[in-house]
């Protein structure tokens, strides 16, 4: 009963939609029937007009050579024939308006026959010669008509008309607008009533009478199994016939039919598989695999693409209109690989790329619910590799929409669709083919080499299309993204943390350096991605999850962590170098990594890292004073060789500020580091120390020479600069008295405090700077207070004899000084 109401549900709507394109095409021959009548009535009226002018032509010729006639009678003769043509046209536009053109010649009239005259004149006319006639040239009055005020508005246009000839496109134009206007005009609601919609509801209700009529015979026994199936049969080869007889003239309703026959065939075999048993499951799935070939075939025939995505639709569900839960999974994806090889073929033979679309989300649909979700996979090595082989297959497969995106032929729209399906297809498989590895006990126990291997395939592509193949710049630079990704995702599926982020690291550095070659956005970005990832998840290790104190398998400098922090610090250098290389590319237009910011933030990046690799270690791998002592060393050792290697990366006059603080930094660390600790410290710690201060001293020289030059003649700097030397000055000196194993710094840092102000007092007379000289005055001050306030009360009698006498001769020089150079100074 279901497959009867189905089947005149389908003829219903067949009928009616032949109804609907009859009306149609009537309708049409109406209009350009109306269309001929009006261009034939234009036709006659200027064939009546034509003679009438010709006639006033020749009276005017005549009455200008008459010899001896005056001026006067030719006037008069003008205006007379002006007036009898200006009547004459009057009476034909009321005619005209009054009464509708009409054409009949089956009926001869009086106007008929003066048509038929007139037309003969007009041929005589026109095939006779016309003897040579001296021009005259008419007074404007006589050429035109006098303006009255006239009771048809429409008689102006019509004179212009009459005036200057129209040409054939013209006349077609405004012969057509007149007949548009009147069918939107008028409407026979008793015609549509009675032709159209009448028609289509006795047909609608003849339709349910037959179906009411089955359903009755069924319920009566009438109509047995056997009969409903060929019954079915039947009203689909019908549908099949009509659609045959009626291809050439309607394409897309042909298309309809032959895609209703179709479905109706599956549904027929369906039904009289599951509910009949008048087929085994054999014989139906053949069945259902000729119908979907054939109608493969009738595709290719109609030119439908319509009617192929059909055959291909039931051909994916052909396995489970036939299924009974006990088939296999390995003849399962046989099945599909062949029919989506069918599918292939018909797509690059008729270039109809929605074809590969449709045939991909079908294969994975099936694939995950028929192997992930039933669990077939469980302790089963054989069944798994298999699984495994296929879908590597469907992976291949469905990469050869990438032939569909090179042709010609495929359109914008398509191109997209087709570039989602390679996109798609990758990480798909990556994840299916995951599950199948994770679900199994193979050799390959890890899904990074599945990644891995998925982004040589995309690179043999992009290799391809780099060296073989011009143009197709999207899809080449989609297969080199696809590379990147997935070498970048197997990447930690199959290694460690730390392996990771040196992996990660490299890649953005090679990718950065494709990107100055390719100068393809995918690089540039892909490398932003990569090394922020690298960076962020790096120093999240490294806090959360360094080595502990305790871990003796690994040994300084050769072990994970070490390589790790060392291999991105390396990589931010490289990256710096290569944008700064190219400075010119960064420089210009949106750029994710723009030079101005990024070249500065990896040189930080690397510098940071670098302290960071060698800091992790030197506090996992060393004694705990040895690491205390080796990190400010680190520091320093650092901050020197960056200020010597990149001094014109980094020029002293555009960072000013930058050394400023930078110095200030450098000797707050070596200040904790020497006036922090224990007093009596190993000879290991002293060299660290000693090797720091010297570290420390020569960058502190490097930096104040190159601001010096810069801003000695501002002496903005001197004063700051003059304090900063003096509290390197005390803490070295506290360090060599902790290394003559004297923790005392009473006497020296009394004795230190001044021998730095007459320094300085020497080099503020030597270069003429008044700031320098006060620094040095506000020092020897600071002494002299210490010595009335503290030395004189708490110091031992030999530090007080030091004290004293050390102190007078400074004092005594620079008064003798002052006094020599007074005439200089001041």
């Amino acid at each position: 009963m279901l497959l009867t109401i189905i089947v005149l549900g389908a003829l219903l709507i067949t009928i009616l939609t032949r109804l609907s394109e009859i009306n149609k095409t009537l309708t049409i021959m109406r209009l350009e029937l109306s269309t001929l009548k009006n261009s034939l009535a234009n036709k006659a009226h200027s064939a009546d007009e034509k003679p009438e002018e010709a006639v006033q032509k020749k009276s005017e010729q005549k009455t200008t050579i008459q010899p001896g006639s005056n001026t006067e009678t030719q006037t008069s003769t003008t205006k007379a024939t002006d007036a009898e043509t200006e009547t004459k046209e009057t009476v034909v536009i009321g005619e005209s308006i009054q009464q509708p053109p009409m054409v009949d010649v089956s009926v001869k009239t009086p106007e008929t026959e003066a048509l038929m005259l007139s037309e003969e004149a007009l041929e005589k006319q026109e095939t006779a010669p016309t003897p040579f006639q001296p021009s005259v040239i008419a007074p404007a009055e006589a050429s035109v008509a006098p303006t009255e005020n006239n009771a048809i508005p429409l008689q102006q246009p019509s004179t212009k008309a009459e005036e200057t000839p129209l040409s054939p496109t013209d006349g077609a134009t405004a012969n057509t607008e007149q007949p548009k206007e009147m069918t939107e005009k008028t409407t026979n609601y008793e015609k549509f009533i009675g032709e159209n919609l009448f028609g289509k509801i006795g047909i609608l209700v003849f339709i349910l009478g037959i179906g009411y009529f089955v359903k009755y015979a069924i319920d009566q026994n009438w109509i047995n199994e056997v009969a409903r199936t060929v019954m079915g049969f039947a009203v689909g080869v019908i549908m099949l016939g009509l659609a045959q007889w009626l291809h050439k003239r309607y394409h897309t309703f042909s298309s309809l039919l032959a895609g209703g026959a179709f479905g109706v065939f599956y549904l027929t075999v369906s039904i009289a598989f599951h509910y009949y048993q008048l087929f085994s499951q054999t014989a139906a799935f053949v069945i259902l695999c000729l119908t979907t070939i054939f109608m493969a075939i009738v595709s290719i025939r109609y030119d439908r693409c319509e009617l192929a995505i059909t055959a291909l639709v039931g051909g994916f569900i052909a396995p489970f209109i036939v299924s009974t839960d006990s088939g296999s999974i390995i003849a399962l994806q046989t099945y599909l690989t062949i029919l989506n090889l069918g599918m292939f073929a018909l797509a690059f033979y008729k270039k109809w790329g929605l074809l590969p679309i449709v045939a991909f989300a079908f294969t994975y649909i099936i694939l995950w619910l028929t192997v992930i979700e039933s669990h077939i996979l469980y302790y089963n090595l054989q069944i798994n590799f298999l699984v495994l082989g296929f879908a590597t297959l469907f992976y291949f497969i469905f990469l050869l929409p990438v032939r569909l995106i090179m042709q010609p032929s495929c359109s914008q729209r398509m191109h997209r669709a087709l570039m989602a399906v390679i996109t798609l297809n990758g990480f798909i498989y990556l994840l299916y083919g995951g599950c199948v590895i994770a679900d199994s006990d193979m050799f390959i126990n890890e899904p990074g080499y599945l990644s891995f291997f998925i982004a040589f395939v995309n690179l043999i592509f992009y290799l391809y299309l780099r060296f073989r193949i011009s143009g197709h710049d999207t899809l080449r630079k989609t297969m080199s993204a696809l590379t990147i990704a997935f070498a970048s995702i197997g990447v930690p599926l199959l290694f460690t943390n730390t392996t990771i982020f040196i992996i990660w690291a490299t890649e953005s550095v090679l990718l950065l350096w494709l990107y100055t070659k390719e100068k393809s956005v995918i690089y540039e970005r892909s490398a932003a991605i990569l090394a922020f990832l690298s960076i962020i998840f790096s120093l999240t290790y490294y806090i959360l999850w360094y080595t502990s104190y305790e871990d003796t398998s690994h040994k300084l400098f050769l072990n994970s962590n070490f390589l790790m922090l060392f291999t991105i610090s390396i990589a931010s250098f490289a990256a710096a170098i290569i944008m700064q290389r190219n400075r010119r590319l960064f420089s210009k237009g949106r750029h994710i990594l723009h030079y101005t910011p990024c070249n500065v933030i990896a040189y930080a990046v690397g510098f940071l890292w670098l302290y960071m690799a060698f800091s992790n270690d030197f506090t996992c791998y060393l004694a705990e004073d040895i690491a205390h002592e080796a990190n400010p060393l680190t520091i320093a050792t650092i901050l020197l060789a960056g200020s010597l290697v990149l001094h014109r990366r980094f020029k002293v006059r555009k960072y000013k500020v930058a050394y400023l603080i930078l110095l200030c930094f450098v000797t707050i660390v070596y200040m904790v580091t020497i006036w922090g600790g224990y007093d009596i410290r190993s000879t290991t710690v002293l060299t660290l120390q000693w090797v720091t201060t010297s570290v420390v001293a020569t960058l502190m020289g490097y930096i104040m020479w190159k601001m010096l030059a810069l801003h000695w003649e501002t002496k903005k700097l001197q004063p700051f600069f003059a304090v900063i030397s003096t509290l390197v000055w005390l803490t070295g000196a506290r360090l060599l008295l902790l290394t003559f194993g004297d923790p005392s710094f009473d006497t020296g840092f009394s004795l230190s405090l001044g021998t730095a102000a007459f320094l300085l007092m020497i080099v503020g007379m030597r270069c003429k700077s008044k700031e320098v000289r006060m620094v040095s005055l506000a020092e020897f001050g600071i002494v002299l207070g210490k010595l009335v306030l503290s030395d004189v009360w708490t110091m031992p009698a030999l530090g007080k004899i030091i004290v004293f006498i050390s102190l007078g001769l400074l004092l005594l020089t620079l008064s003798f000084l002052y006094q020599k150079l007074k005439d200089v100074l001041f």
